[in-house]
């Protein structure tokens, strides 16, 4: 299950998507995150997800196979855990 922290929220800095915690304003990590990862942020704030919940929004809304959908969450989890921002 995948949930990002509430406290966190993306930003647009001089051209970079950057990620806030917004407690303090303090910038956690610069992502480059593209319409469909940004799109899986979204989700993943209000939700707590599985990856097979992902991957089917994913697919309900996007024109992508089911293989680059998969790469596009693998990456997106594995960047969001590594900045520890997970719930």
């Amino acid at each position: 299950m995948v949930k990002i922290n509430d406290k966190f929220k993306l930003e647009l800095v001089n051209g970079h998507t950057v990620i806030v915690n917004s407690d303090d304003n303090s910038v956690c990590g610069t992502v480059d995150f593209n319409e469909i990862k940004t799109f899986l942020w979204g989700i993943s704030k209000e939700n707590n997800l599985t990856k097979q919940e992902m991957l089917d929004k994913i697919l309900n809304k996007f024109d992508i196979s089911t293989v680059l959908a998969l790469g596009e969450i693998d990456h997106f989890i594995r960047k969001i855990k590594e900045l520890g921002i997970v719930s």
